[in-house]
């Protein structure tokens, strides 16, 4: 991932936004989250390889099933950050805080398994 064309191409997408602005202020809108998500799209593609590097060495070491969750817990957390932001960018602030509490419950959901865990650890000590 080059983070030069990630800057380029923001500011690239800003100056077709404001030039759509002008005009059509619901097309500048559209043209802003499609922007966005491009973007976010880009920078998924370039922590592929990182990621699958880490989960190897996680798998080798034992903690891959504590990584899986974390790496779950990271990407929802990140989808719901863009699409939150995308969501008040158009002025839907409520829309928002709900896009973000439903990956509150989501990453609780996906770690539950690991919550049992830990009280059956707690359980063999007592």
């Amino acid at each position: 991932m080059n983070p030069f064309v990630v800057c380029a191409f923001a500011v690239a997408a800003t100056g077709a936004i404001i030039v759509a602005k002008q005009a059509r202020a619901e097309i500048a809108l559209l043209a802003s989250a499609t922007a966005g998500v491009v973007i976010f799209i880009y920078i998924i593609q370039g922590l592929v390889p990182f990621l699958d590097f880490i989960k190897n060495a996680a798998d080798d070491s034992g903690a891959g099933p504590y990584f899986s969750v974390m790496l779950k817990a990271l990407g929802i957390s990140m989808c719901c950050r863009v699409s939150a932001d995308i969501c008040r960018d158009s002025g839907e602030n409520a829309l928002a805080s709900r896009v973000e509490l439903a990956g509150k419950v989501g990453i609780v959901v996906i770690s539950l398994p690991l919550v049992k865990q830990l009280l059956e650890i707690a359980k063999d000590m007592m």
